[in-house]
């Protein structure tokens, strides 16, 4: 990043910091929910992109999605708020559309795991995934390897509008996607 780049997120860092360790209960309300809120978060993105990319130092990318992969697990089950995929072979799950990565860890229920909000507005989370390849708050392009899984149940959650899919909503989700 160049100097002026980097004076101006200093100085928002700054602003957003002071705020929230000094400012009254109703500040840090609508600073968490800026920077917690999936949607402001895409929006936030687009905006720092737009700022900070130049058009004709982008070059175009094509890489393999996974998509296809995904459309041929063998079972699924609810679990949780989402559902398992039961799979025969392994695969790598790469992003299906530029987005952000928003968590990257170990959960309770749902082992390693990585959530994605992509520029559509949807929220994926995957879990049970054998090794992630991004780091959280880190941005994806499409085609980009999140994750690879090996045989076996693979947990997904799909949230559009913070709304939770149902099987149905989730199996169409999954079909309709570009191959």
């Amino acid at each position: 990043m160049k100097k002026w780049q980097w004076l101006i997120a200093s100085i928002v860092f700054v602003v957003i910091y002071s705020c929230n360790y000094y400012g009254d209960i109703a500040t840090k309300r609508v600073i968490h929910s800026v920077v917690y809120s999936s949607d402001d978060l895409v929006m936030m993105r687009k905006a720092v992109v737009n700022m900070l990319s130049n058009e004709d130092q982008q070059l175009p990318v094509s890489a393999d999605v996974s998509i296809s992969q995904l459309q041929l697990f063998e079972t699924i089950d609810r679990f949780n708020d989402g559902y398992l995929l039961v799979y025969d072979e392994p695969f790598v799950l790469n992003a299906l559309y530029d987005g952000m990565i928003v968590f990257t860890g170990h959960t309770k229920y749902n082992g390693k795991t990585v959530s994605v909000v992509y520029d559509t507005g949807d929220t994926v989370t995957f879990g049970f995934v054998d090794d992630f390849y991004v780091l959280p708050y880190t941005t994806v392009t499409k085609g980009a390897v999140v994750a690879t899984k090996k045989s076996g149940e693979l947990y997904i959650q799909i949230e559009r509008n913070g709304e939770i899919l149902n099987m149905e909503e989730t199996i169409r989700w999954l079909k309709e996607q570009p191959i």
